[in-house]
């Protein structure tokens, strides 16, 4: 595989300036300060070096917000607020938890329905395609401050997926996630982020008032009645996560592609656009899941965790064609540490739903 390892620290502008080329053997750690990101309380986006479960890595910071990237392992494996802690949930060991397949946690990408894997595999819907989970990717660094992380080709589909990360200039985490196809037959499939957090207090979905399932949302596990849930409106599901039930999955057929986390006053909200056509895993007829949410609840501390999964519509990828998932990952002090309270419940409808 191909190693891009070309690293530039850029971005920086007035007042301060600070540009650093590193040669593509010889990627030394770089610390860079808060005060050369920030000033006069605008912030610009930078890149530095860093070690990361045990792993070369990335970190990207605008100042106010940083995530770290380990292309080793092919995730996003920190994000949170500069000098806070760490909202994605990390395996105990950087080993992984062998589930199969290694669990490393973090945030990566499949190519969704689920269903169809063993289509595409020829080894059932278990593991995941290790092209996309597992193997190494490379990585570089493009200019303005921005991350480009590519897997390798999938022999199962010839597809590959090329991540690009960058902060935006209103604080979002920006991750554009591109599925390229470039050999073999006709692939039918959505392209299916998973960000596997450390459980908050509550998590909130949209729903659709008019929803074809009961409660606005469908139990896509055996487990339905394993966490708390409540209809706060039509267009509002509230979650209480319990490390209980085992794994716990819900689908949700929303007219918006959002998902929010609480957490100690802090809501972390991931956003997509939701372009028409049909979307995986529901019935026919537009009532597929844009939206969902797993949470793995087996009583044991360590594995304890929550997914935030954001699909894409299902595209029809011939050789030469590509399709593009971008997600916005923002977070947001709430008016209360009450997870429960109406105050907390307004201020996160409004975040899943405003443009």
């Amino acid at each position: 595989m191909k190693n891009h390892r070309k690293t530039v620290i850029s971005g920086i502008s007035r007042p301060f300036v600070l540009s650093l080329a590193l040669g593509a053997l010889s990627l030394p750690s770089v610390a860079v300060p808060n005060s050369a990101l920030c000033a006069s309380g605008q912030c610009q986006p930078a890149i530095s070096q860093t070690r990361f479960f045990e792993r070369d890595a990335f970190k990207l910071s605008d100042g106010k917000t940083e995530a770290i990237v380990v292309p080793a392992i092919g995730r996003i494996m920190s994000y949170g607020k500069v000098g806070g802690p760490n909202l994605l949930w990390n395996s105990p060991t950087s080993a992984g938890i062998d589930w199969g397949w290694k669990n490393y946690g973090g945030d990566k990408n499949w190519l969704a329905p689920q269903a169809w894997w063993s289509v595409w595999h020829s080894k059932g819907n278990w593991p995941p395609d290790p092209a996309f989970d597992g193997l190494p990717h490379s990585a570089q660094v493009l200019s303005g401050g921005k991350l480009e992380m590519t897997s390798p080709l999938s022999p199962a589909t010839g597809i590959r997926f090329i991540r690009t990360m960058s902060f935006a200039s209103n604080g979002e985490f920006v991750v554009q996630q591109r599925a390229v196809k470039e050999r073999g037959a006709r692939v039918k499939g959505s392209i299916w982020n998973i960000t596997q957090i450390v459980p908050g207090e509550a998590m909130f979905l949209p729903t659709r008032g008019n929803s074809v399932y009961k409660n606005n949302f469908h139990f896509l596990s055996k487990n339905p009645m394993a966490q708390p849930f409540e209809n706060l409106k039509p267009t509002l599901l509230r979650i209480e996560p319990k490390n209980s039930g085992g794994g716990w999955k819900i689908g949700a057929d929303a007219d918006v592609s959002s998902i929010a986390s609480v957490k100690d006053g802090v809501a972390f909200v991931q956003k997509s656009a939701k372009p028409a056509g049909e979307y995986p895993d529901g019935a026919d007829n537009g009532a597929g899941f844009p939206v969902e949410l797993y949470i793995n609840g087996g009583g044991q501390a360590e594995t304890y965790y929550a997914e935030l999964e954001l699909l894409s519509p299902l595209r029809d990828f011939g050789v030469g064609t590509g399709w593009t998932h971008t997600m916005r990952w923002s977070l947001h002090d709430l008016p209360s540490k009450d997870a429960k309270s109406s105050e907390v419940a307004e201020a996160v409808e409004k975040l899943l739903f405003e443009k």
